[in-house]
């Protein structure tokens, strides 16, 4: 594999994760559920709507990955 073929490679599975990410936000948040994170190098629990809209803002339809 090249170079360019493995950089291409981890762009499109960094944008699936990414995708996924924000699908499972838009989920949980649409069934006012809590997510676990990272915050601060602490685990935090936190609501998903309001973490959904401190990552995409409130923009459910469309997804802009943050790269």
């Amino acid at each position: 594999m090249s170079e360019e073929e493995a950089k291409e490679l981890r762009s499109k599975i960094c944008y699936g994760l990414a995708l996924s990410d924000w699908r499972m936000l838009k989920e949980k948040s649409s069934r006012n559920e809590k997510v676990v994170t990272k915050r601060g190098g602490k685990i935090a629990v936190l609501s998903a709507k309001y973490l959904f809209r401190e990552i995409y803002g409130n923009n459910k339809e469309s997804f802009t990955p943050k790269m």
